[in-house]
């Protein structure tokens, strides 16, 4: 048998007085208040004659102006609008005072401005006019490997060139190792003299291959070519890195030291990495340009890493001439 099933005053939800209070929002049961019961005899006739009752003669109700009708009926609206207003904030404020989730709070993640680019150091003009120096003497380690990927045919092509030897005044001097041959280049004076291995004879040429001149380098030519990542310690000593900038417009097969002219895909990503040390002097630089399709698979992937070392140091470089070995290599000049 149900139990006392009452409904809440504050909610209005229907609930069982005798098993306790309201079990949406809590609140008490409160037994409804009992009108008065009326008289058998009106007000009026019983108390008439005492002082609970005013004779209608002696306190007439004066009549109001018509002239402030307008008055009151405007201000009868207005408290008829306000008590609605009470009346929707009072069932609002009642029905939200049950339980209620707890508020959450968003916090908008914080954006940092970006970080202007570090400021190039006053070292960078030493470096531009050594690589852009015809006459710069130093001793020059370039390794490149340069894959073809030819997906519709399934073609894969390696080439790869090595170069060891020296630039000195406008003079170059160095064994070449290019599609697995062997040849050591000395140029002197604009006259190229070539020796194939394992000939130990020299010869003349009419030129020599545009990719294969060093010096000058890079085509670095304005400090806006240039963006300093930062300084870095490399071998104990600590050297400026460099990486190059959209306003740079390279050779790519002079850099590659490769003939680039029959690859059937073009670099799009070109970037070059130079390390100097903290007089300007370049060190190392890593040189790479790629195409890559849209599967992943790169098409094109040139890889070129520059070593200096003697930047500076003056060296002489002769036309080769009788030796045991054939050859007369650069020698420091005196």
């Amino acid at each position: 048998m149900a139990g006392k099933m009452v409904r809440c005053h504050r909610c209005h939800e229907v609930f069982d007085a005798d098993a306790g209070p309201c079990t949406k929002c809590g609140a008490p049961y409160q037994p409804p208040v009992v009108p008065p019961q009326p008289l058998d005899v009106p007000y009026v006739e019983r108390y008439a004659g005492t002082p609970f009752v005013p004779s209608l003669e002696t306190a007439p109700i004066a009549p109001l102006p018509r002239r402030n009708f307008p008055v009151l009926l405007i201000g009868g609206v207005s408290l008829i609008g306000l008590a609605i207003v009470i009346a929707i904030v009072a069932v609002s404020g009642g029905l939200a005072s049950g339980p209620t989730a707890p508020p959450v709070f968003v916090v908008k993640p914080r954006t940092d401005p970006p970080s202007p680019p570090p400021t190039l150091p006053a070292s960078v003009a030493l470096t531009l006019q050594q690589l852009n120096d015809p006459k710069l003497s130093a001793d020059v380690v370039v390794q490149s490997v340069a894959d073809v990927n030819d997906v519709s045919l399934g073609k894969h092509e390696r080439h790869a060139v090595s170069f060891v030897g020296q630039i000195a005044a406008g003079n170059e001097d160095g064994i070449v190792v290019e599609e697995g041959i062997t040849r050591e280049y000395r140029v002197v004076g604009g006259v190229v003299f070539v020796k194939v291995s394992p000939s130990a004879r020299w010869s003349t040429a009419a030129s020599i291959a545009g990719y294969l001149v060093i010096d000058p380098t890079f085509g670095l030519r304005k400090p806006q070519m240039l963006q300093l990542v930062g300084e870095e310690t490399q071998d104990g000593q600590l050297v400026n890195h460099f990486h190059t900038t959209s306003s740079w417009a390279p050779d790519v097969t002079r850099i590659a030291m490769i003939d680039t002219s029959g690859f059937l895909f073009k670099p799009e990503v070109i970037v070059l990495n130079l390390w100097t040390s903290q007089d300007g002097s370049p060190m190392k630089a890593v040189f790479s340009a790629t195409n890559t399709a849209t599967n992943g698979t790169k098409l094109l992937d040139i890889q070129t890493t520059y070593t200096f070392t003697n930047v500076g140091v003056p060296q002489k470089i002769e036309v080769p001439g009788p030796s045991p070995s054939g050859s007369l290599r650069a020698s420091p000049s005196k």
